[in-house]
């Protein structure tokens, strides 16, 4: 009778690793994630603030040379020359302003998530009075924003087995 039982114990055990080795490399199938450290997270926050502050400053800077190329419209001699040379820098400023633009989106486009892609989890069932009297397996991998995954487990104590399907947010 023991040998029937550790017989069943040792076929769940089996097919729970059988289970798992075609099972993960289907969920851990995706990218490499690199995590982002806080200080590279502050860095870049820095960093894109002092962008937009450029761009700010940059866009009161395009206002004021539209206000100046108004007011230079009015002497002719002057105007025309002032009017290229404002023109000149106008066109700089824009093309500086789209260029760090530009940057910024790069940059927001090349943030990995925080989030790991895929999650493992091991468990044991205790009872207080008979101490550990099961084992879990369970692997969940990140969809969305959201974690998707099955979980094993198995009751050595009841003698039962049990397969989950998991969601986490």
């Amino acid at each position: 009778m023991k040998k029937n039982k550790s017989n069943v114990v040792n076929i769940c055990l089996a097919l729970l690793l059988l289970l798992q080795a075609l099972l993960l490399p289907v969920i851990c199938s995706a990218e490499p994630v690199y995590v982002i450290t806080e200080t590279e997270l502050v860095t870049l926050e820095q960093n894109s603030n002092r962008q937009l502050e450029l761009s700010s400053q940059l866009a009161k800077e395009l206002q004021i040379a539209k206000e100046r190329l108004k007011v230079s419209d009015q002497e002719l001699t002057e105007a025309k020359l002032q009017k290229e040379l404002l023109q000149k820098q106008l066109t700089e400023l824009e093309a500086s302003s789209k260029n760090q633009e530009n940057l910024q989106k790069e940059i927001l486009k090349s943030l990995p998530p925080s989030a790991p892609g895929v999650l493992r989890e091991v468990g044991l069932k205790i009872d207080v009075d008979r101490y550990i009297t099961g084992a879990s397996y369970g692997v969940s991998r990140l969809i969305g924003s959201k974690y998707i995954g099955l979980r094993g487990e198995y009751d050595w104590k009841d003698k039962k087995a049990g397969m989950w399907l998991t969601y986490a947010y």
